[in-house]
């Protein structure tokens, strides 16, 4: 017989998939705001429902079987497609209505290039009644999730040019060395000694950029290298005095302002990052999705010449 789908599987599809995406009972709770025993019991039932043994519970912590991952594909597949069906019957009506998903590196708040205020101030004056769901991802996490069509449009800057994805360079970011006040680097002036310091130096440099921004410092192998994902994470490493590293110029102003942090060497020591906004190659058909593109391009200002932030 087939399996019919109802109401309450969507409610429970529901709690399988926060179950999933929490890693576990306990941290559903505050996603689903219902307790543990609800989640257990729903689980169990759609367990029954669908004739499978969905997930393992023990010393080892949370785990799906095989079949429930399947099921979590699936489930993904049909969220995706209830929320296409809700998009286009609301372009049906001639309204604006429904789901756009964006997704940004992180840190970009500060950036003056950056055109997702102004697109988001454009969209905003439209008629609409879109829900905007945005994420804060690491370049390769936001490439799998456009892929997946978990993410309809992102902006940032990616080492790697991943094939099913289209690529739009908007502009240059521009990335300092930075040194913390209590990095011996602060208070040199000679550039043989601060060249020497900065080639033994411990350096920071985030994990997607696969070191190509300390590529041209040097590299001692008694100096160990920070990798990490977050550029606040890298600041930090900075301000606390035993790293080096490259951070966009706008970020590290107001630690510059306040003599925190200081620029190694600025016309020298540069690295600069292609910003770009990517979508699938091929995107659900939206218009949700070509209003808010055209708006992203009109606050791009896309041209021949990418400009330089």
């Amino acid at each position: 017989m087939a399996f019919r789908i109802s109401d309450i599987d969507i409610r429970q599809l529901h709690v399988f998939r926060a179950v999933v995406e929490c890693r576990g009972f306990t941290s559903a709770q505050s996603v689903l705001n219902i307790g543990q025993s609800t989640i257990s019991n729903q689980m169990a039932q759609l367990e029954t429902r669908l004739g499978v043994r969905l997930c393992e519970r023990g010393r080892t912590g949370f785990e799906l079987t095989p079949k429930g991952q399947r099921v979590y594909e699936e489930t993904l597949k049909l969220f995706r497609a209830h929320e296409d069906f809700q998009n286009v019957t609301s372009e049906l009506k001639g309204r604006l209505s429904g789901y756009l998903n964006i997704a940004l590196i992180d840190n970009v708040a500060t950036d003056p290039e950056c055109p997702i205020v102004r697109a988001l101030n454009l969209f905003n004056s439209r008629d609409h009644e879109v829900s905007v769901r945005m994420e804060i991802m690491p370049p390769g996490d936001i490439e799998r999730a456009v892929l997946d069509l978990d993410i309809d449009v992102a902006i940032g800057t990616f080492h790697h040019r991943v094939p099913g994805l289209d690529y739009r360079d908007i502009y240059i970011e521009e990335n300092s060395l930075l040194c913390g006040y209590q990095n011996p680097v602060f208070a040199m002036t000679d550039e043989a000694e601060i060249h020497e310091a900065v080639r033994t130096a411990r350096k920071v440099t985030r994990s997607y950029l696969d070191k190509h921004d300390i590529a041209s410092l040097g590299e001692d192998e008694g100096a160990p290298c920070a990798v990490v994902q977050h550029l606040e994470a890298a600041a930090i490493l900075i301000l606390g005095g035993g790293h080096i590293g490259f951070l966009p110029r706008h970020l590290a102003q107001l630690w510059v302002s306040r003599d925190e942090m200081k620029p190694v060497l600025p016309q020298e020591y540069v690295y600069k990052s292609v910003f770009s906004i990517v979508t699938r190659k091929a995107p659900r058909k939206s218009m949700i999705l070509k209003s808010f593109l055209a708006d992203l391009t009109e606050a791009s200002q896309l041209g021949d010449e990418l400009r330089v932030a």
